[in-house]
């Protein structure tokens, strides 16, 4: 088994780490580079990936059982909610974190590093369709059962219509049967090969592990829901549907097994959630994921 890529993720968000424990930058600091991966590298590696990907119905169906089978994992997170007695906000934060994965800053350099380049375009395409588009649509919806203030959808909406990401999106698709000269994507990719190392490098100065004692139950329900079970469940409706586990649906495994989204831990922070669990989340599963991404590796591909 390939260890580089996993190597490579780990040695960048450590690096970020260290530089903010030495006094390099400050915990604060990571919003800018995260805002120029946002608002420049993502956008022009959207535009990209979306126009050259080859979009397929075997592609559409990943990205449909991959959503499913996180949404299955976040009733199950919902249902340990109710067992277990966690309360409104910990339960509602548990659905949202559960829900959503870190599909393109941890997905795509550990794709990419398993299978190669050519399955870029693809994790790109389930990124946006499977945690982007859902995000801005249901994340609100979601928090809006435990919000202390009403969450506006139709707010989020606009948000999201006007996120660069997104907007490239809509362009690459609109654009996808135009012919365009080969020169205009060589400045984007040049800004799309710095969405990696600067995306890992924000995550690690972002790491925050001081609250993890205080919500270590609700984490590893979080853990279980968004990295394991919908693992199980992808691959128990492959089965009993028949399909036979090529590297598209591997991919698509992969992609519904990742750590929770650092956007959707955001939003819970950004409604007056559960914080601690939000913040927690993203950190523990970041190093979660260098133990069970290597086993899904060594069981399915």
């Amino acid at each position: 088994m390939n260890f580089t890529p996993l190597f490579a993720i780990f040695f960048i968000i450590a690096t970020g780490f260290f530089a903010k424990k030495v006094g390099i930058v400050e915990q604060k600091h990571s919003i800018p580079f995260v805002d120029f991966v946002l608002c420049f590298a993502m956008p022009a590696l959207i535009f990209d990936k979306i126009y050259h990907v080859n979009v397929d119905v075997s592609l559409i169906n990943t990205i449909l059982i991959g959503f499913g089978s996180t949404a299955i994992s976040a009733v199950i997170a919902l249902v340990l909610g109710k067992i277990f007695k966690f309360t409104k906000v910990t339960t509602v934060s548990m659905v949202m974190l559960s829900l959503f994965g870190n599909t393109l800053f941890v997905g795509m350099p550990v794709i990419q590093g398993f299978f190669g380049d050519a399955m870029v375009n693809e994790v790109i395409f389930y990124d946006q369709i499977a945690t982007g588009i859902p995000l801005s649509i249901l994340g609100p919806l979601i928090l809006s059962f435990a919000a202390p203030e009403k969450v506006s959808l139709f707010q989020n909406t606009m948000k999201i219509l006007k996120f660069p990401p997104f907007i490239a999106l809509i362009m690459a698709l609109i654009l996808k049967e135009v012919p365009l000269p080969e020169f205009i994507f060589a400045p984007l990719r040049m800004f799309e090969g710095s969405v990696t190392p600067v995306a890992l490098f924000a995550i690690g100065v972002g790491l925050n592990f001081s609250s993890i004692t205080s919500s270590y139950k609700g984490v590893s329900v979080v853990l279980l829901c968004k990295m394991i079970l919908p693992a199980i469940v992808f691959f128990i409706i492959l089965k009993f549907s028949g399909i036979q586990m090529s590297k598209t649906w591997v991919v698509g495994l992969f992609q519904c097994a990742m750590p929770t989204s650092a956007l959707a831990s955001a939003m819970v922070i950004k409604a007056g959630l559960d914080s601690s669990l939000a913040i927690s989340s993203v950190a523990i599963g970041v190093l979660f994921s260098f133990i069970t991404l290597p086993v899904i590796y060594f069981v399915f591909a």
